[in-house]
């Protein structure tokens, strides 16, 4: 029996020493990914080509590391050190991109609360190609019934002979009593599409974010919020703009010649990187504006980049992130084909953040996002 069982280990043995020779060799490789995600933050992408790419994908290399982790554990080998400390080294970016909150104060019964929600409206067009029967209708519902003070929305669009009616209308249904909005490029007679903010509170100031090579980007309205003025940014920095093409080949790659694999990935790679050097020069601006800004700000909006980000970071230094305060989970915003992306934001300076939430609402290739802010006062 003895020799039997012998036996039996060396055989075990034999057979599980490659697998965990494959499983170390693929958990360094997660590491040095995650390795490189967790720097994306801090380098400028104009200067470093290739590491802002894999900020992109940290919530998948984390995942990817806690499975590692849980695999060296059930074997009971000391490899889960690896991952482990990975995973503890970059602690901050781990609350940045996912986030328990178990307590949400009463907003309701705080008179010095605000209410705020962005949302990427997709030009009405329910995650689809074409404008969908009904698809603004139902999102201006939505939004109505969120009773929010401050409503920042991209890519909204309207159609017609009289296009601007649109924006009064809905100005009107929304029950705020003011709005401004910018085209992200110069209108046709007959189309709109761009930035717009709703507020229930007076405007005294407002004006639009350009740099060169840019369409409009960001749009910005001064209100007078009891006392105090507060300057409200709406933004929507570049995309990557990823053909229905380019989504289906990241999804399943196997499925093209090995010519055309290296073709499209590098197409797709040059996409990337000229929207990381874009983002990098209007949130340069962004930040330059925000600086000389002497009033509290609220900034929200779809930045198109992660938690991970060289463009997240930089805002992060001058501003709090709701979600970070208040969140729940990993706050996915982005509803589109690509999995666990939070590119959807609300940040300030001079207020508390009471609540946050990303609403289950898909009528867009984006969720909405809601937070409760409550003025700070200054004596």
């Amino acid at each position: 029996m003895a020799a039997i069982e012998k036996y039996k280990r060396i055989t075990g043995l034999r057979v599980m020493k490659p697998l965990y020779t494959v499983m170390a060799l693929l958990n360094f490789v997660a590491v040095i990914a995650m390795v490189f995600a967790l720097t994306a933050g801090e380098l400028y992408p104009s200067e470093h080509d290739i590491i802002p790419v894999f900020g992109l994908f940290y919530p998948i290399f984390l995942i990817a590391n806690i499975i590692f982790m849980i695999f060296w554990l059930l074997a009971r080998k000391p490899l889960f050190l690896l991952s482990a400390l990975t995973i503890i080294i970059g602690y901050g970016n781990l609350s940045d991109n996912y986030q328990i909150s178990l307590y949400q104060e009463r907003s309701e019964i705080d008179t010095a609360a605000i209410r705020v929600l962005t949302y990427n409206v997709q030009q009405f067009r329910d995650g689809k190609l074409r404008e969908y029967p009904g698809t603004k209708s139902d999102i201006l519902s939505f939004i109505s019934k969120q009773n929010a003070e401050i409503i920042c929305l991209q890519e909204y669009q309207s159609t017609g002979k009289h296009i601007y009616d649109s924006l009064k209308k809905t100005r009107d249904d929304l029950n705020t009593g003011t709005y401004y909005y910018e085209s992200y490029y110069n209108p046709q007679y007959n189309q709109l599409s761009g930035l717009v903010i709703f507020s229930r509170f007076k405007a005294v100031n407002s004006g639009k974010l350009k740099t060169e090579g840019s369409r409009t980007f960001g749009i910005f309205t001064d209100l007078l919020i009891n006392s105090d003025t507060v300057r409200v940014f709406n933004i929507h920095l570049a995309s990557i703009k990823l053909a229905k093409e380019d989504i289906g080949f990241v999804a399943s790659p196997a499925a093209e010649s090995q010519e055309m694999i290296k073709t499209k990935s590098l197409a797709i790679y040059e996409k990337l990187y000229r929207a990381f050097l874009l983002r990098e020069k209007q949130t340069t601006y962004l930040i330059e504006l925000m600086e000389k800004t002497p009033y509290k700000i609220i900034l929200s909006g779809d930045f198109n980049d992660t938690p991970s980000s060289w463009v997240y970071h930089q805002l992060q230094k001058k501003l709090n992130d709701s979600f970070v305060q208040k969140g729940n989970g990993i706050g996915v915003t982005f509803a589109g084909s690509i999995p666990l992306l939070r590119i959807d934001y609300i940040m300030h300076s001079g207020f508390t953040t009471l609540s946050f939430k990303r609403h289950n609402f898909k009528r867009s290739d984006h969720y909405p996002v809601a937070s409760v802010l409550k003025l700070n006062h200054t004596n």
